[in-house]
């Protein structure tokens, strides 16, 4: 007999219970002392002491590392918000809150996940930098991500969004090629929104899943949007108001979260032109970082900073001064227009078959023109 049953032993055997109360306690520990006696002496007990949650790591005290997330329950509007129903119901690994496969077309597949990690879980930089090395692309800066991410309003705060490609050594295509990832602010954890698979499908569902982000957000403050409410805009700031002159033959679209209008030019054989107007709040990063990003999307090479310039055409539009620039592809072709209006950055860009993008180039640029910012 162990140390405590033989106390215990005694305790009862001298006869030293008093009350009810003190009998209760006796038994309860003589109860205790015959189930460590049953344990084998080189059974391995790990402890874990765990502190109230306060949104940091529990304490491990037994030489185990601390699991990097916080394994309590949350609340049911966590997993709840707007879930498509093309999107199937997965099984919840340890670590994920909620979890969902989106199928497409041969074989196309795209994997959609909610985790919930204390603290900051590392920062943005760090994260972004890991989801690139999981599409085998090198490491950013925080230069580069400040003009990388975007920013969903939400009544979390704003939400960071980043859209990243790139298809891993072995990997199938049609699986895998492009995360879409969103992180709210750290207050206490954090949420981590990513949707991974099919670089075409992670484009169909992109609006969905900005919906979905926003509906999880909103419903986690008690601040659900009505069910017919369009998805959150991108930020933009307080007083920015703009109007333009849409010309003959393009067709407003409903604008994804991370735009502020989308619009397109259809052609005499059913090919299409995508335009969009975009707006962040600040400078919206430097001109040879915007421009060799719009190349990369139409399969071109990046150029250096000198190139770069001698590529911009000025634009004049009333007041405003915009920067121009005109890049085509093997199959595609782009004109980008921009401009920095009261620490606000606007992008106008039209992007489509090379020969239709040729048909609307004065459109576009009479487009632009017609801007104005009102206050």
């Amino acid at each position: 007999m162990n140390w405590i049953g033989k106390q215990g032993a005694r305790v009862l055997d001298a006869k030293r219970i008093e009350s009810p109360g003190m009998k209760s306690r006796a038994v309860c520990l003589l109860l205790f002392a015959a189930l460590l006696g049953a344990c084998n002496e080189k059974s391995e007990i790990k402890v874990y002491r765990i502190a109230r949650p306060q949104g940091g790591a529990a304490d491990v005290s037994a030489g185990e590392a601390a699991p990097p997330m916080e394994n309590m329950p949350m609340p049911g509007s966590m997993t709840a918000g707007t879930v498509p129903p093309s999107w199937e119901k997965q099984p919840l690994a340890q670590m994920r809150l909620a979890s969902f496969l989106v199928k497409g077309e041969n074989g196309k597949m795209a994997d959609i996940s909610l985790v919930r990690l204390s603290g900051g879980a590392g920062g943005t930089l760090d994260n972004v930098n890991r989801w690139l090395s999981q599409l085998g692309q090198p490491a950013t800066s925080e230069e580069k991500l400040g003009q990388m991410a975007q920013h969903l309003t939400t009544s979390m705060g704003d939400v960071t969004v980043v859209d990243l490609k790139g298809l891993p050594a072995g990997a199938e295509a049609a699986k895998d090629g492009r995360i879409i990832a969103a992180m709210t602010p750290p207050n206490g954890s954090t949420l981590f929104f990513k949707m991974r698979g099919n670089a075409e499908l992670v484009e169909i569902q992109q609006a969905d899943f900005i919906k979905w982000v926003a509906s999880v957000c909103n419903a986690e403050t008690e601040t659900k949007a009505p069910p017919t409410a369009a998805a959150p805009a991108m930020e933009k700031s307080d007083g920015a108001q703009i109007k333009w002159k849409l010309p003959e033959g393009w067709k407003q679209i409903p604008a994804s979260s991370m735009r502020y209008a989308s619009f397109n030019a259809a052609g005499s054989n059913g090919e299409v032109a995508d335009i969009s107007v975009v707006t962040f709040p600040g400078e919206g990063g430097d001109d040879a970082a915007n421009v060799n990003r719009w190349r990369q999307q139409i399969g071109l090479p990046p150029l250096d900073a000198a190139a770069v310039s001698s590529a911009i055409t000025p634009l004049k539009a009333g007041q405003t001064s915009f920067s121009t620039v005109d890049m085509t592809g093997a199959d595609k072709r782009m004109l980008a227009a921009w401009t920095r209006h009261e620490g606000q950055s606007w992008f106008f860009k039209i992007t489509g078959p090379s020969a239709l993008v040729e048909r609307e180039k004065t459109h576009f640029f009479d487009f632009v023109r017609s801007v104005q910012f009102l206050q």
